[in-house]
């Protein structure tokens, strides 16, 4: 099944109705990312699943930018089991609702959005995040 920005704007406007004030959009919205963080971290805790190995990102100037990118990792070790990975799933999915129906509140478009960020990564490339 395919499924692209527009409709699903379209889609989440049609089915936002308890939630149409900007002020409970935005609230909605912090606390669907609190979920996706804690679905996360019990694939860590509760399900081993996946683990997080984190340190220091070390950035060489000797290097070139390519080298670099080469050394840098995720953190992440292992990959989500199916439950895990269907409930980060459903939180994304979620999260994404409630993006949509901020743009709705805000009359943006959330396809321009994605294109012109694109755009802008296009044309700054790895500066983009400096």
């Amino acid at each position: 099944m395919s499924c692209d920005c527009a409709e699903f704007q379209e889609y989440t406007a049609n089915l936002q109705f308890r939630n149409k004030s900007i002020l409970d959009i935005v609230t909605k919205l912090g606390e669907q990312n609190a979920l996706l963080n804690r679905a996360v971290f019990k694939s860590v805790t509760h399900c081993g699943c996946i683990q997080i190995n984190a340190s220091k990102q070390i950035i060489s100037n000797d290097k070139t930018l390519e080298e670099n990118k080469e050394n840098l990792t995720n953190h992440v070790e292992g990959e989500l089991c199916p439950r895990c990975r269907e409930k980060v799933e459903e939180e994304i999915g979620d999260l994404l609702f409630y993006l949509a129906s901020l743009c709705n509140a805000l009359n943006l478009n959330l396809d321009e959005v994605m294109k012109y960020k694109l755009s802008n990564l296009k044309t700054l490339g790895i500066f983009n995040l400096l």
